[in-house]
């Protein structure tokens, strides 16, 4: 016979089984995290730990979802950190204060809104004491996470001219591929240095020597571009500029430049 002051304890252990049960199987059938929520009275992060305790595989979401769609290192991370601190059995202000941060940025590391840095991570398996392969696997996924977000394209609401990093990116740059749909580049800073490509329809008699015309025929991009020493693309909209420094994009707008330089004309 179970002694009284053991009973509610068990009850409560035993509810939570169900609870973590139903929502997973729930979850299995299509429910979203947030519908769940509503469902059953609890909150948002209560129901998402439930399913990380029952080691369930979540499904991206929203605009985090797309975000972390090509962070893949971002969203495994944050799971991780979850499930190592309810494996240590300890809340999110526990962990925050065993790690020397705020309650609020863990809960943002564990749902992936904030980059993690190796130093928190780092903090973190401190604080929920991994054994060297895990502490390892976490800060790999720092690293590569961090990583990935310096890379992620970034909308200037000006033009690129007016960013410092751009700026000294086009000062070191030796070579400058430049497609000019519309906005011609300034010609006497990129002196010695630049390869110029412009459609026929905008091409004039005063174009520089060695500019490449394309003919009307070739189809085009949607939008102008320069590349700066294979390192840095910057991509040309009404809006603003977009600064792509991925290795894959600088990669993929050298290519179709060459594509289309291999198709022009070229000016004397």
């Amino acid at each position: 016979m179970n002694h009284p002051d053991n009973a509610a304890p068990q009850q409560e252990e035993d509810s939570m089984t169900r609870f973590r049960e139903f929502v997973a199987a729930e979850y299995a059938q299509g429910r979203t995290i947030r519908a769940l929520a509503a469902l059953t009275g609890r909150s948002y992060g209560t129901v998402r730990s439930a399913l990380v305790a029952e080691g369930v595989a979540l499904r991206s979401r929203g605009l985090r979802a797309r975000e972390a769609a090509g962070d893949p290192q971002r969203e495994e991370l944050a799971v991780l950190l979850l499930s190592l601190r309810l494996s240590a059995g300890l809340t999110g202000r526990e962990a925050g204060e065993r790690a020397g941060m705020s309650q609020s940025k863990v809960s943002k590391l564990e749902t992936g809104r904030l980059a993690p840095k190796p130093e928190d991570v780092a903090r973190l398996a401190d604080a929920y004491r991994v054994p060297p392969d895990v502490r390892g696997r976490m800060t790999a996924l720092a690293a590569e996470a961090l990583a990935r977000k310096r890379r992620r394209p970034v909308l200037l609401r000006t033009r690129a001219c007016h960013s410092p990093r751009v700026a000294r990116a086009e000062q070191a740059a030796t070579a400058v591929r430049v497609l000019s749909l519309g906005r011609l580049p300034d010609l006497e800073a990129y002196r010695g240095r630049l390869s110029l490509l412009v459609p026929e329809r905008a091409a004039w008699p005063g174009l520089p020597p060695g500019t490449g015309v394309i003919p009307c025929a070739v189809p085009l991009p949607d939008t102008g571009f320069r590349v700066l020493d294979d390192r840095v693309v910057v991509v040309e909209l009404l809006s603003g500029d977009v600064v792509l420094t991925d290795p894959d994009d600088v990669r993929a707008h050298v290519e179709r430049f060459e594509e289309l330089r291999a198709r022009a004309q070229v000016s004397r």
